[in-house]
């Protein structure tokens, strides 16, 4: 049975984007190609830009051993990956949705088989609850992020690093187009929420999402806010950061 967190997200996504198609359950995919980013370029050029990229992207974060990729997974990147793009907002340098929690496992297990990846000593994989709320705070202790200057955002500036239901213009953005936090990493709170590794509950299925959206108002895009779904669900709002590992002895 669908939880009722997820029953009020979907509903408020038909009610304010009535032309959006948003699954519920595993779907038949749409595999339309977004337009070449790298013109001109070879699948196999295209695949190697993508990943050098994603691995260049990598924010690491002091005192703690993991790295958080400095934009939500992008399209382009899905696709050079993938070979299709499934999202319902289609933009190269949009974040990728409509992907499940095993999608992403099944991404990241192609991105970590790559000869690039191997040769960096980062092993990619979702960032755990805990570690995607240390990212997203920056040093916060309110309930949103911190920037580089020491201000802590607020619900009245949330506009200056999200998009949510009051800006958006109910649909996704290109990453990184509003301020960072201290850490030096876009769109934690809002454009589309972002799996994480964690179960719900311990003796449930459901995985984690945190962030909020671009159709949820801004008090569910705090930094400690929770959301939860089956693990094949796809949703328009729904995409994926990328967290890594570091070999130590590299």
């Amino acid at each position: 049975m669908m939880k009722p967190s997820m029953k009020k997200y979907i509903v408020a996504a038909f009610v304010a984007a009535s032309m959006t198609t948003v699954y519920a359950q595993s779907a038949v995919r749409d595999t339309g190609n977004i337009a070449d980013a790298y013109t001109g370029a070879s699948r196999e050029r295209r695949l190697k830009k993508a990943v050098s990229n994603i691995i260049n992207n990598m924010v690491a974060i002091p005192g703690k051993n993991f790295r958080m990729g400095k934009y939500e997974v992008t399209q382009v990147q899905w696709q050079a990956v993938m070979g299709d793009n499934p999202s319902h907002f289609k933009g190269a340098d949009n974040p990728v949705e409509m992907v499940s929690w095993n999608d992403c496992k099944k991404f990241l297990e192609k991105l970590n088989s790559m000869p690039e990846v191997k040769a960096s000593g980062l092993t990619f994989r979702l960032p755990t609850e805990k570690e995607w709320e240390y990212a997203c705070r920056a040093g916060s202790t309110g309930d949103y992020c911190k920037l580089a200057d020491g201000t802590e955002i607020t619900e009245s500036t949330l506009d200056e690093v999200a998009w949510y239901e009051d800006n958006s213009g109910r649909k996704t953005h290109l990453v990184g187009q509003k301020k960072p936090n201290a850490l030096g990493l876009y769109d934690m709170h809002g454009n589309v929420w972002e799996w994480c590794e964690d179960l719900y509950c311990a003796d449930e299925s459901d995985r984690v999402y945190r962030g909020g959206c671009w159709i949820i108002y801004s008090r569910s895009c705090t930094a400690g806010n929770r959301g939860y779904t089956n693990p094949d669900y796809r949703l328009n709002l729904l995409g994926f950061r990328l967290a890594a590992s570091q070999d130590v002895n590299r």
